[in-house]
């Protein structure tokens, strides 16, 4: 299954897709598919089952690498004042809330990160779990929001010339990124999710 999901989201360029909010959809599934990993990782503390610090560690790099400086620079740089220009009624109350949220889950992020990299001994393992799991409900409502009221507005609203210009910024994005870099970190999630998603 998670050979399935590296390979067909978690992939370089855009292939197909036609639209810059498939490209959009497909990060969710990646984005979706850590979830599960972070989840079990609280299951695993909670129950007194030690998890190694490697893997908290890399779990950290990867929603900053992937999550902010990928994700969330294709929003807010590229769509969000797309759709601000547009003028499309309500567009620009749900992307302040949308800009907001990016920033709230930024900052779960960076406590959680406070305490992974802090010396193993002097972690504090139930704080951890109370971020991951804020940060687990945030990003579901997040991604539910972008993709039941957001995406439909910018399918409908954005002209196809400018679809086109988001989606060239968004490949001209990806071609900046280090292969090599890229190809451990779908090594990574995969063998991530072969560990953590296995009955507990």
């Amino acid at each position: 299954m998670w050979d399935k999901i590296i390979v067909t989201s978690f992939s370089k360029g855009n292939g197909g897709r036609m639209k810059p909010t498939d490209d959009l959809r497909e990060e969710h599934r990646v984005i979706k598919s850590v979830l599960p990993i972070l989840d079990r990782v609280c299951v695993d503390i909670e129950s007194g089952r030690s998890v190694k610090q490697d893997n908290l560690e890399g779990l950290i790099e990867f929603i900053k690498e992937f999550i902010e400086e990928h994700h969330y620079t294709k929003e807010e740089a590229y769509l969000f004042p797309e759709m601000e220009k547009a003028g499309v009624s309500g567009a620009e109350e749900l992307i302040t809330s949308l800009r907001n949220e990016h920033e709230e889950e930024r900052q779960s992020v960076s406590k959680i990160g406070k305490i992974v990299f802090e010396k193993e001994e002097n972690m504090e393992l139930s704080s951890m779990v109370e971020y991951l799991r804020a940060y687990i409900r945030l990003l579901n409502l997040h991604i539910d929001k972008e993709e039941n009221r957001l995406f439909p507005m910018v399918d409908t609203y954005l002209s196809q010339a400018v679809q086109k210009d988001l989606l060239k910024s968004f490949e001209d994005m990806e071609t900046q990124i280090d292969s090599e870099r890229y190809a451990e970190l779908k090594i990574w999630l995969n063998t991530m999710g072969e560990t953590y998603t296995k009955p507990a």
